[in-house]
C-alpha cells in the first residue's frame, strides 16, 4: 500500500525532469539558430571597410629629431629662456669654481709653523687702530698664527695705542715720525734679519705673506656744500696714505717677498653713489679705481691684487644689532642736522630726513653675515695657491648692488635708489 504512492511520486519527478530538459534543449537550439555564423561576422560592413584596397597605407613614424625640432619651433621663446637661464647658472657656478681659492688645509685655516714651532709669516695691516674693524682683523690674524704689523697713521692713532693696547702680540709700524720711505726701509730690514726664536733653535727669516688695506667705515653725512675743508683734508689724507705707500717702496717689498695685496672696500653705498654720502662715495670709489688699475699692472708679474668688496656684515650680536637698527640711525641723523646752519636745514633738511629714513647701519640686517666669513675670505686669499681673482664679494648685498648698478642705466638707478 505504501510502495504505490512512492513509485507514483518517483515517476512524476522523472517525467518532470525529462520535460524540463526538453524545454531547455529547445531554447538552446533556438538561440544557436538566431546567432550569425563566423563567416557572416567577418563579412560585416566594418570588416569590409578595413579590408578594402582604398584604405590609405600607414604613415611612416616621425623621427625623434624631427619631433624635437618641431617642438622647439612651436615653443621658441620658452626654449630660449630656458637655455639662457641654464647658461647663466652654469657660467656662474663655473666662475665660482675657478675663482675659489684652493687650499690644502682649508678647514682649519691656521698659519703653518716651522718645524720648531716658530712663526714665520708676516702680514702688514694698513689702517687706523681707532677703527673697530681694523682692530678685529689684526687680532684675528694674530690668533691664526701670523706675525702682525699694524700701521700708526697719525698722532690720534699713536695716542690711542698708548692708552688702549690692543694686544701685546701685535707690532706697530709708526708712519708719523719719519718719511714713508724711511719706515718702509726699516720694515724691509726686519724681513732681511735672521731670527732665532729661542736659544738653540735654527735661525730663519720672516716672510711677508700679504699687505692688507683695512677699510674706513665712518664718514660724515650731509650735502657736499656743507662739508668743511678740514673734513675733506682728513678724507684725502686716508687716500694719500695708500698712494704714498705704493710709491714709497712698498711694491718693491711685495715683489721681493712674492706677497699678495688685499684691499677691503665697502661697496654698497659707493656702488649706489647715494645722496648725502659724498665723502664715502669719493673715497671708496677712488680706492676701487686704484686697486683695479694696480691689479692689471701687477698681473704680468704674478702678483695677486684683490679687492674684497663688502656688503652688510654683522659687527655685533643680534640683540645689539636690533637695537642699533631701531634707535641709532634716527639719532645720528637728528644730531647731524642740529649741527647744520639754518640755511642748510632749510635747503636740505626735509629731503635728507626722507632719504635716510629707510637706511640701516652695517650689521642691522636679519640676514647679514658675520665677520667670520670675512676672516675666512682674507685667509683663503693669502694662502691661495693659484691666481686670485681681482674682485671677490663678502657680505649681504655686495655682489647684487654692484652688478645691478653696472647693468642698469643711470636714469633707472636714480628712480630705484
Amino acid at each position: 500500500m505504501v510502495a504505490e504512492p512512492v513509485l507514483a511520486a518517483t515517476d512524476a519527478l522523472r517525467l518532470a525532469y525529462h520535460s524540463v530538459c526538453g524545454i531547455l534543449n529547445s531554447l538552446l537550439q533556438m538561440v544557436n539558430d538566431s546567432l550569425p555564423s563566423l563567416d557572416q561576422v567577418f563579412n560585416l560592413k566594418i570588416f569590409s571597410i578595413l579590408k578594402s584596397e582604398d584604405h590609405p597605407p600607414p604613415q611612416p613614424q616621425e623621427k625623434t629629431l624631427d619631433r624635437l625640432s618641431k617642438l622647439i619651433q612651436d615653443h621658441k621663446l620658452a626654449f630660449i629662456s630656458c637655455f639662457a637661464t641654464s647658461l647663466t647658472v652654469s657660467t656662474y657656478l663655473l666662475y665660482n669654481h675657478i675663482n675659489t681659492p684652493k687650499l690644502k688645509n682649508k678647514l682649519r685655516r691656521r698659519v703653518p709653523k716651522l718645524a720648531n714651532g716658530a712663526r714665520r709669516d708676516v702680514v702688514l695691516v694698513v689702517g687706523s687702530p681707532t677703527e673697530p674693524m681694523t682692530r678685529l682683523i689684526a687680532v684675528d690674524f694674530e690668533k691664526r698664527g701670523f706675525i702682525v704689523y699694524l700701521t700708526i697713521l697719525d698722532d690720534k692713532d699713536y695716542k690711542y695705542i698708548q692708552s688702549n693696547q690692543i694686544t701685546d702680540d701685535i707690532n706697530y709700524l709708526n708712519l708719523v715720525e719719519d718719511t714713508y720711505d724711511a719706515h718702509l726701509a726699516k720694515f724691509r730690514k726686519i724681513l732681511h734679519v735672521s731670527v732665532v726664536p729661542f736659544p738653540g733653535a735654527d735661525a730663519h727669516y720672516l716672510r711677508l705673506s700679504a699687505v692688507v688695506f683695512a677699510p674706513t667705515l665712518y664718514f660724515p653725512l650731509g650735502p657736499l656744500e656743507n662739508m668743511s675743508e678740514p673734513g675733506w683734508q682728513k678724507l684725502l689724507f686716508r687716500l694719500n696714505v695708500t698712494t704714498k705707500l705704493l710709491c714709497s717702496g712698498l711694491l718693491d717689498i711685495v715683489r721681493e717677498q712674492e706677497s699678495s695685496i688685499v684691499a677691503i672696500v665697502p661697496s654698497i653705498v659707493s656702488s649706489l653713489r647715494m645722496p648725502y654720502h659724498g665723502p664715502e662715495s669719493v673715497l671708496q670709489n677712488s680706492m676701487k679705481d686704484i686697486f683695479t688699475t694696480l691689479a692689471k699692472e701687477l698681473r704680468p708679474q704674478n702678483i695677486n691684487v684683490t679687492q674684497v668688496r663688502l656688503g652688510n656684515l654683522n659687527l655685533a650680536t643680534s640683540k645689539t644689532g636690533a637695537a642699533i637698527g631701531s634707535d641709532s640711525v634716527p639719532t645720528i641723523v637728528e644730531a647731524e642736522i642740529r649741527l647744520w646752519s639754518e640755511e642748510m636745514r632749510s635747503a636740505y633738511g626735509s629731503d635728507f630726513l626722507k632719504s635716510q629714513a629707510h637706511l640701516r647701519p652695517m650689521g642691522s640686517s636679519f640676514k647679514s653675515k658675520g665677520l667670520r666669513e670675512l676672516y675666512h675670505v682674507l685667509f683663503d686669499l693669502i694662502f691661495n695657491e693659484g691666481r686670485s681673482p681681482s674682485v671677490v664679494y663678502c657680505g649681504t648685498g655686495a655682489r647684487a648692488y654692484d652688478r645691478l648698478v653696472s647693468f642698469l642705466p643711470n636714469s633707472m638707478s636714480e628712480l630705484i635708489f
